[in-house]
């Protein structure tokens, strides 16, 4: 009766061994680097299986005990982990790494293979077309918009009862959506709000990047059948569903909308000169359309791709910035003052004049995100093999960048769990490794939102304190964070509101 598990054995072993002789260079490099012990099979997979908020812990574990430069396998693929800023910087600016490692696959999964999840040469496409909506001159157009959804986001922020504590981030993220499906999308208020499934989206997309990061850190849930049996899998399957349903009616309306415009040529229209006014009326969605390299699927997904990386990674930042003032009052007041030495007792709209003349601001914001990243870790697959001071790096392998661990090095930052703003000032920036700080990443792969999220965090932001006090009872030493693609609080975003002035009338300026 042993034979069945005879055969079976016998038959994983032989697996097993020819794979390690078909890879027999790959795990002759990986040996060169230090690492923690490894199965057969599985690999290093066992020491990932916790809990989100206690990732980050394992893999600082692994970085103190190891050095800049270690290795960890994942089933049968093999992860080299950076540290070194130096080392990092030349990496993610090298032609052998333009490619997203393999873990991005189940985010490829949700909303396929495009800005945010793709790769090669369909990537480089995508992201030439969707540019030019991006650049420093169409973000300027976009001033009104910011602050006109702002308007509506005090005015329900003044209807909070003040002494209760509130997760902000649940009404900045309406903010937020309006206003990327205004600007990028291209879309009118009455489009946006009546938008089919837009509020069950904005309310379960995070849950889905719960699922897709589960996918990336637990091996169990990436054998197929295995995750096809879950109620993850389900939930999976019907957010495609309303996501697409969505989607195709932004689509539909941008394609309408097309129909109507003044007749010129296609060339003019794709035109991916900054300074062309008329790249003012083409938005994101127009340029995918127009440029007729998408099919359907593609178009569905690079849509949502253009909302999801926008609206939710601006809401986070806007909250947790916000959530640090609550925390430190001293800061706030700091910040505050600034804010009022620009705007005066207006509650006024502003603009990157304004901006320009806020540094405080500016240090806040680069604080805020040194703590809570936007991505916390990075992976790209390593086309040829690369070598550098502690090693070569096979081809076949994948690169991961700490980003969240780096931002909280006790060699580049001074008490690096501490919130303080400071650290950014410019005598603390020019003393330090110019490289260690990478927020928005390095190189061609870079975040292309970058200018876009900053102004609209920074608009949400300024009023917001220009209006009210923030406050909380809750202490930032107690704070509890997960990573799950991001890093922010488990509990939310929970502060309350006290009005500076019950007079100050609004002014567009």
């Amino acid at each position: 009766m042993l034979w069945p598990f005879i055969v079976v054995f016998s038959l994983l072993g032989g697996f097993w061994l020819s794979w390690r002789y078909k890879n027999r260079r790959l795990i002759h490099l990986a040996s060169k680097f230090p690492g923690p012990k490894t199965w057969p099979f599985i690999g290093n997979a066992l020491l990932f299986m916790v809990k989100p908020e206690d990732l980050s812990n394992v893999v600082k574990k692994l970085l103190v005990q190891y050095g800049d430069a270690i290795r960890f396998w994942l089933g049968p693929d093999l992860n080299v982990v950076i540290s070194d800023p130096d080392d990092i910087k030349a990496l993610l600016s090298s032609a052998k790494t333009t490619y997203k490692g393999p873990q991005y696959k189940y985010m490829a999964d949700v909303i396929g293979e495009g800005i945010l999840s793709g790769s090669g040469t369909k990537w480089r496409r995508h992201r030439k077309i969707a540019t030019p909506n991006y650049g420093k001159r169409a973000i300027e157009n976009y001033t009104n918009t910011f602050n006109i959804e702002v308007d509506s986001l005090l005015t329900n922020l003044r209807k909070k009862r003040t002494e209760q504590q509130f997760n902000i981030y649940d009404d900045i993220v309406l903010t937020t959506s309006y206003a990327i499906c205004q600007t990028l999308m291209g879309l009118s208020k009455d489009q946006t709000i009546n938008l089919p499934h837009l509020y069950e989206v904005i309310e379960t997309s995070p849950s889905m990047y719960d699922t897709v990061f589960n996918r990336m850190t637990k091996w169990y849930l990436q054998i197929d059948p295995i995750f096809w049996l879950t109620s993850a899998y389900r939930r999976q399957r019907y957010f495609i569903k309303i996501m697409s349903e969505c989607c195709q009616k932004i689509l539909q309306h941008r394609m309408d909308r097309l129909k109507t415009l003044e007749t010129e040529s296609k060339k003019n229209l794709m035109s991916n000169d900054e300074d062309d006014v008329r790249n003012t009326e083409i938005s994101v969605i127009d340029r995918f359309i127009l440029s007729q390299e998408l099919n359907a699927a593609e178009l569905i997904h690079e849509t949502f791709t253009v909302f999801t990386s926008s609206q939710e990674a601006s809401a986070k930042i806007s909250s947790a910035l916000l959530l640090m003032m609550a925390y430190y009052p001293n800061y706030q007041e700091k910040l505050y003052a600034e804010i009022k030495s620009i705007l005066g007792d207006e509650d006024r709209w502003v603009d990157d004049d304004d901006f320009k003349r806020m540094p405080y601001l500016e240090m806040v914001f680069k604080e805020v995100l040194r703590l809570f990243p936007i991505g916390a870790l990075l992976q790209r697959t390593v086309q040829e093999d690369i070598t550098i001071s502690s090693g070569t790096i096979p081809a076949g392998s994948s690169l991961v960048i700490p980003i969240y661990h780096m931002h909280r090095d006790v060699r580049f930052w001074s008490q690096p769990e501490d919130f303080n703003p400071e650290r950014f000032n410019p005598a603390n920036t020019a003393e330090r490794q110019p490289n260690c700080y990478i927020p928005f990443s390095l190189g061609p792969m870079d975040c292309l939102g970058r200018h876009f999220g900053t102004k609209l965090i920074k608009t949400i932001c300024v009023r917001i304190l220009n209006q009210f006090e923030v406050s909380s009872t809750d202490k930032y030493k107690d704070l509890r964070l997960t990573i799950a693609i991001s890093a922010s609080p488990i509990d939310g975003y929970h502060l309350s509101l006290r009005p500076r002035s019950q007079n100050n009338e609004l002014h567009v300026k």
